[in-house]
């Protein structure tokens, strides 16, 4: 909070000293170097067995909880806050997915059980992916022209929508998804490989930064997701690479840990200051009754999609997910970085300038009401996480 403070206060000293406003943190920088290293990071230290036993909510809340929050928050804004279709499904495409900053952060602060911050941490390590093709789409929809993946789009004037293709879509994003699944496992096992060859610490951790790095570039160069590369080898390199005595010794291993902690450390730092620099915070005040009904809105999305798909789970799967961990995931789904990176992605028109005064307004909310809202609940409820604890 203290660094999106700062930022904010650099935002607003540009209002007066034009030079400050020379200060800008480009958005495609923050999804390809900034973010890829929190993931990989908190990644890493996930087991698999935990991944294993929670896998089917991850997955269903990283693709069909999109989705879901997607449709509702476009249609209760048409209805409720008299927003026109274009306004209301961008903005709804861009909000859905959950942050992977502000969720993994979070969660690092907050005493909850594992598996519990499992399922968060790679809900939104996952979900990039999803919400990324769903804004593309509708982008490219209401644009009409887009380079579908990296949120790179091409300014039209005209507005002439280009056909959607609902199949061409879904197979698109199985390429995505997928395509960078494989990416990210290729890199980390001819990595894995490597750290065998070598006993250096510099070294070892240098070849952990083109893992990182090389996974998101390589999947983004090819139009698969380089942030889902990146959360498969975090977990390929912290559950094979990092407890094999024979790829990594006990004195690198520990070198390699604390390197990523600190990198995870000022990636996070970037992110929540480049949140403060992005924020129109006059703008924001001025809208504030918009805002909030938005607000609202994108946490009834929130809410219809996780509570039927975990209550679904918990029923018929062999994954338990109480209620006291539904409420945890609907109020840790916290927006952020991904979301304000989209929203000034998009080609110079009205519609954005409309769209980034309720993107930030609704990210700074997030930020702020959501984390008191979750820090205040987990006090009030951790005498009865002592039970999953001990099961743990």
């Amino acid at each position: 909070m203290i660094l999106v403070a700062l930022g904010i206060i650099i935002s607003l000293a540009g209002l007066i000293v034009a030079d400050i406003n020379k200060i800008k943190i480009d958005n495609q920088l923050v999804i390809d170097f900034v973010i890829p290293p929190l993931i990989f990071e908190a990644m890493m230290r996930i087991d698999y067995k935990d991944f294993n036993s929670v896998k089917l909510s991850v997955l269903l809340l990283a693709t069909f909880g999109v989705v879901i929050t997607t449709l509702v928050v476009g249609l209760l804004l048409m209805y409720f806050a008299d927003l026109p279709f274009q306004l209301a499904f961008v903005f709804a495409s861009l909000i859905s997915s959950t942050d992977a900053a502000i969720v993994i952060k979070t969660f690092k602060i907050l005493k909850v059980p594992r598996l519990l911050s499992t399922i968060l941490e790679m809900e939104s390590s996952f979900n990039d992916a999803t919400g990324i093709i769903i804004f593309s789409s509708i982008v490219g929809i209401v644009f009409g022209s887009t380079t579908a993946i990296t949120g790179s789009f091409e300014s039209n004037n005209n507005f002439s929508p280009i056909p959607f293709d609902l199949f061409h879509e879904i197979w698109q994003f199985l390429i995505v998804f997928l395509g960078g699944i494989a990416i990210g496992l290729i890199i980390a096992i001819v990595t894995n490989r490597l750290h065998t060859l070598m006993n250096d610490p510099f070294s070892e951790i240098s070849l952990t930064m083109t893992t990182v790095l090389g996974s998101a570039i390589v999947a983004n160069s090819l139009g698969l997701s380089g942030l889902i590369a990146v959360a498969v080898a975090g977990i390929y390199f912290g559950n094979v690479t990092m407890k094999k005595e024979s790829s990594i010794s006990k004195e690198v291993r520990e070198t390699v840990s604390n390197f990523w902690e600190i990198a995870a450390f000022f990636a996070n730092s970037v992110a929540f200051l480049y949140l403060g620099m992005t924020m129109n915070i006059l703008a924001i005040g001025q809208n504030i009754s918009l805002i909030l009904i938005v607000f609202a809105v994108v946490l009834i999305g929130r809410a219809l999609a996780t509570y039927p798909i975990l209550t679904l789970v918990n029923k018929f799967a062999r994954e338990k997910i109480p209620l006291l961990w539904r409420n945890i995931i609907m109020i840790g789904g916290m927006r952020g970085a991904l979301s304000v990176a989209l929203v000034t992605s998009l080609p110079q028109s009205d519609l954005k300038d409309k769209l980034e005064i309720i993107t930030f307004g609704v990210v700074l909310f997030s930020l702020v009401i959501q984390y008191v809202a979750l820090s205040k609940y987990l006090k009030k409820v951790s005498k009865r996480f002592d039970i999953f604890q001990s099961n743990e």
